[in-house]
């Protein structure tokens, strides 16, 4: 999902991990009720097409004139069954419950309204708002059938099995550095599958998109975010003005990093989960609370930060077990590359 930029926080309260998620599935949601409700399948007038194609994936792909109504469709149709295997997790799951639910269904979970994003984004989907205020994501009926082959074929197990292994290697890979640009694991991607498709780059790229967060450079390329990064700017600058760090990942390194924790992150972890347990304000979960504490030490925040940041999500005043459990986690959480260490890492 694209990570919106906005003004500066100074505050870590106001850009700790579970802040930046609302905030941007808060800017997904208002880009949604923009979106237009006819699909392009649909009968449209020239501006309700052009509007569905600013929205789409196209208009970050098509450096020319604004695709007619029909050849949109032609492009939709002629990506799809190849376009099925590259789904986001999320896309694949919404999906597979439309062409189980006569072609539409319910979103259900907050999280779900990027998957249908992106699949709006595909022009392969509309969104209604039922009477009840319920979300209904539709599928374009001339792409059921299409849809429903493609899964049908060895050639989806196959890509799909990659798929996974491709994500869990990128999700650790972002867990230990942070941020990483797009085109490291598209060209891996692209060797593995011997450029099985003239169109193999926008398949990737639309994927990369879809599984994960990711902002643009001036220059349109992408660049993958781990959803804790709160200011990928300020990183991309320190990290301009030092020498490429000489990193060996271990296989203990990429383990860690898809279980999303290091095995030298994990006692403290556990130490501050038992510190929160009952002690957090009834509006925060308390592996929210941990997960925001722990991606603020990955950044450099101080101590003195992160006990701001937990007192505020507190019911009780801070105990001299907690507060030890906190610099504990300050002390042995892994830095992303430039950030200020509290210990040789």
């Amino acid at each position: 999902m694209l990570r919106i930029s906005t003004a500066r926080a100074d505050r870590w309260g106001d850009k700790i991990m579970s802040v930046l998620r609302e905030q941007q599935l808060e800017a997904c949601q208002e880009r949604l009720t923009r979106c237009p409700s006819q699909g392009i399948f649909s009968e449209l007038g020239e501006e309700e097409s052009r509007a569905l194609f600013l929205f789409s994936f196209y208009a970050q792909e098509i450096r020319r004139h604004i695709p007619s109504r029909q050849e949109l469709r032609s492009e939709v149709l002629a990506m799809v069954e190849w376009e099925a295997s590259f789904l986001s997790p999320r896309e694949d799951e919404l999906v597979k419950r439309m062409l189980m639910g006569g072609g539409q269904t319910p979103l259900q979970d907050w999280d779900e309204i990027s998957a249908a994003e992106a699949l709006i984004s595909r022009l392969w989907c509309t969104l209604q708002i039922a009477d009840n205020d319920t979300a209904i994501l539709q599928l374009e009926l001339p792409l059921v059938a299409p849809i429903t082959n493609a899964m049908l074929t060895p050639r989806y197990t196959a890509l799909r099995e990659r798929i996974f292994s491709f994500d869990a290697t990128l999700h650790s890979l972002l867990y230990l550095s942070g941020f990483l640009h797009a085109s490291v694991p598209m060209e891996h991607f692209k060797t593995a599958l011997q450029n099985a498709h003239p169109s193999l780059d926008r398949l990737i790229a639309r994927y990369l998109r879809s599984a994960f967060d990711y902002t643009q450079t001036a220059q349109g390329e992408i660049l993958l975010l781990h959803p804790g990064l709160a200011d990928p700017d300020h990183l991309l600058s320190t990290l301009s003005g030092l020498r490429p760090p000489e990193t060996h990942l271990t296989r203990e390194m990429m383990l860690g990093g898809m279980n999303g924790i290091l095995p030298e992150e994990i006692a403290s972890c556990e130490s501050m989960r038992g510190a929160l347990s009952g002690a957090v304000r009834p509006e925060y979960d308390e592996e929210e609370v941990l997960e925001d504490l722990r991606m603020m030490a990955k950044q450099g925040a101080n101590l003195p930060e992160m006990r701001e940041v937990l007192e505020s999500m507190l019911c009780v005043l801070p105990t001299p077990g907690m507060l030890s459990a906190l610099s504990q986690l300050h002390l042995q959480t892994v830095r992303w590359m430039g950030m200020p260490s509290a210990v040789l890492n």
